[in-house]
């Protein structure tokens, strides 16, 4: 079973996420900050990690530094969620290895298409010049 992990201080967010991704046969684990989630991460086996850009203790920037530099966790899939509009949030999320930055309110829809897309990459067909 696929296993995302959750990483918001605020748990309404974490009760509705879950909800959608249990309804698509996902397994999710919570954190509450970035340094709950990367203890957890020693913890659990995990697929892909949704985080909040803002949270106390360790923000979702840092959280996404700190994954990308464990060698272990380096290719982990990163969605980041947040409030903000501000165009150098999402530049900075890309700057840290951030896969995937959307923003709140996310509709469910849009939120499992980037999972299954990160999770499930379609490969991309070449045509070699000989068969043409």
């Amino acid at each position: 079973m696929t296993t995302i992990m959750i990483v918001d201080d605020y748990v309404p967010s974490h009760r509705l996420m879950s909800f959608v991704l249990e309804q698509y046969g996902y397994a999710v684990v919570t954190a509450l900050d970035g340094q709950q989630a990367l203890h957890r991460l020693d913890s659990f086996p995990v697929d892909l990690v949704i985080t909040d850009l803002t949270m106390p203790r360790m923000d979702g920037i840092e959280l996404a530094r700190a994954i990308r530099a464990h060698a272990r966790h380096a290719e982990l899939p990163i969605i980041m969620i947040t409030g903000s509009v501000k165009e150098q949030d999402e530049v900075k999320a890309a700057g840290v290895g951030v896969n995937s930055f959307l923003t709140k309110p996310v509709d469910s829809d849009d939120l499992i298409n980037e999972i299954q897309r990160l999770l499930h990459p379609v490969p991309v067909r070449t045509t070699a010049s000989s068969e043409r």
